[in-house]
Formats: C-alpha cells, structure tokens, sequence
C-alpha cells in the first residue's frame, strides 16, 4: 500500500474533526476517515465528498480505496441523502451503489424502509464476506436510523433499543448518535413489524385512511397572549422524499379540520411573528397510520411530548412543559 500523504492529513485533520464533532473516525493503515462499523459487516460512514468538500468531509477516493482494500469486490454502497447534490454515478463504487433519498432530519417511508432492509439483507446473506456502506450527509441521523434496521433485520441485534444502544456505542463517542425522536420512532416500528411478520416484515401490509377531526394543544404554558400557531400537514407516497404538504391552517391551541390522512404523516407547528413574517420552530411529530391505535370510543389519539421532534433543546421546559401533550381526534371508516 502506498504511504498516503501525511502532511494532507494533518493539515485537514482539524476541520475535518470539526465537521465529525462526537463521531469516531477511521484511523488505521494511513486512513483517517468518518467511518465506523456498527458490525463486521455494516459500515457507516460520512459523505464520500469532491469539490471543496474535500477539505472537511470523506474523500471520495479515499473511501474508494479504504473499500477495495478492506472489501474488495464484497462491498455495496447505499447512499440516503435527498439533496439534488449528493448523488453520483454508480460507476464510482464499481456500480455496486443504491440511492434510497431521505429528507436530513426526517424519516423514509414504510416500503421504502423495507425495501431497503430487503435488498441489503439479500446482499449480506448471499456471501458472508459481503459488507455495506451506509452513508447520508454526515453519516448519523438517516444512515443511522436505517443501519439500526438492518441490525435487527439481520438479527444481530434482538430489539429496538438493542440496536440503538449498539449504534450508539459504536458510532460515536457520547452515546449520542441517534437522536432525532422520529428516527428512533421508526426502528421500533421496524421492530414491531419484524416481530408480527418474520422473517420478511411488511409483505403485507396496509396503511389505513384516517380523518382528522380536531387537534389540540393541552398542558401549554400559561401566558397572557396565547402563541400565534402555523399548522402544516405533510404525507410521504412510498417512495418517500420529497414530502407533500396537504394542509395549513393559523390558529392557537385549537384546530378543526376534515383531514384525510393515509401512511406517514408529519403534524408540523411553528410559532408566527410579525404578521406572519417570522417563524420559528415549536414542535413536529411524525407517524405512520399503520400504528396508530386511536381510542375505540372516541377516536382521540394523545401525543406525549417525549414523542415530539425539535424539543430537545428546550431543557427548562421554557417553551413546552414536562406535560405537554397534543391531542388528535380521528374518525373514518377504518378506526373503529
């Protein structure tokens, strides 16, 4: 192997550390990448970059090589960003190269997920020397999420939080790798979907239509003048991103609506200023209708705030209090 050139990679290492922040990189024979292996036979890894994003992210030859050498003729590349450019010609990894795009902070849908976990298990399974490369931009939200599901498709880990907890510990340094609430949220459907359905999760599943009714904030914090509230409903077809906004609405803590909803669904609020100028994030949640278990009485579905994206960063609880909640009450032919 040729000797890579080390003062490249000292001169690059601090921005390139910077952009991994609690990431552990690939540090052996001469490389020094933003890759892992969550197990012998899953990697996952940071964008193989070109350009100037050389300088602060994966360079695209030298995953190349870290591959040929390490997995020659025994590798597949899946590549889950949505942005229009981070994609590349199939030719790059020798053809052995699968894009399922994926929105940056945001969930695949159902068939695609499966479809995913079908294709790199029939990949894996066909020779024990196979192994896959999983990467999204920063290779930690959407590569993690879907490397958590190939975990348990390939039975390497025995539950959701089992995988989880592996990718965690082997992808990063804090623990903190998974974090997105919604992402996390769909490794247990995969679980859930694997433990009814085994061994191949989803064949025949049907995502029922709903209606939404009503929803409504409850346990909010009690202030003079209530928050101006931008609601957004967005669903995802089953190829997945983009998503399809199919409904908005201004209002408070109270929304009537007839809203027919179907698969994944993403309940979108933000807070209005300045005439409507300004917004800023409150809080989001996604599900998927498959799992959802309205009440048989009175079709109400509460949402806990542990079940909500874009809260994290409101420890104090300054914007939503512990018992936050959102309350949605559907109806439709398929709920009772």
């Amino acid at each position: 192997m040729a000797p890579r050139s080390t003062i490249c990679h000292r001169v690059l290492a601090v921005p390139r550390t910077l952009v991994s922040q609690n990431k552990r990189r690939y540090q052996q024979d001469g490389f020094d990448l933003d890759l892992g292996y969550v197990h012998p036979r899953i990697i996952v890894m940071g964008y193989p970059a070109v350009g100037v994003e050389f300088l602060f992210r994966n360079p695209r030859s030298e995953v190349q090589e870290f591959l040929d050498e390490r997995h020659a003729d025994n590798y597949f590349v899946f590549n889950f960003c949505d942005e229009p450019k981070r994609g590349y010609p199939p030719s790059v990894f020798e053809g052995q190269v699968k894009r399922f795009p994926i929105e940056d902070h945001n969930v695949p849908s159902l068939q695609m997920m499966m479809t995913f976990c079908e294709k790199a298990a029939a990949w894996l399974n066909a020779d024990e020397k196979h192994v896959v490369a999983l990467h999204c931009k920063a290779g930690k939200g959407r590569a993690g999420m879907m490397a958590c599901m190939l975990l348990l498709r390939m039975g390497f880990s025995a539950s959701a939080t089992d995988a989880i907890d592996r990718y965690n510990h082997e992808r990063v340094r804090d623990r903190r790798g998974l974090t997105v609430v919604s992402q996390k949220k769909w490794v247990h459907y995969y679980a859930a979907l694997c433990a009814s359905q085994s061994p191949v999760p989803g064949v025949n599943i049907v995502e029922p239509s709903f209606t939404i009714h009503k929803l409504t904030l409850l346990n909010t914090l009690t202030a003079a003048k209530l928050p101006k509230l931008r609601l957004r409903i967005f669903t995802l077809n089953s190829s997945g991103s983009p998503k399809t906004l199919i409904h908005q609405e201004i209002g408070f803590n109270d929304f009537e609506l007839q809203q027919e909803i179907h698969g994944c669904v993403m309940l979108e609020f933000y807070r209005e200023r300045v005439n409507g100028c300004m917004r800023a994030k409150h809080f989001k949640i996604w599900f998927n209708t498959f799992f959802l278990k309205p009440d048989k009485e009175t079709g109400r579905v509460v949402f806990s705030r542990s079940e909500m994206d874009w809260t994290a960063r409101d420890k104090k609880h300054r914007r939503l209090p512990a018992a936050f909640e959102l309350e949605m009450v559907v109806g439709g032919p398929d709920h009772l």
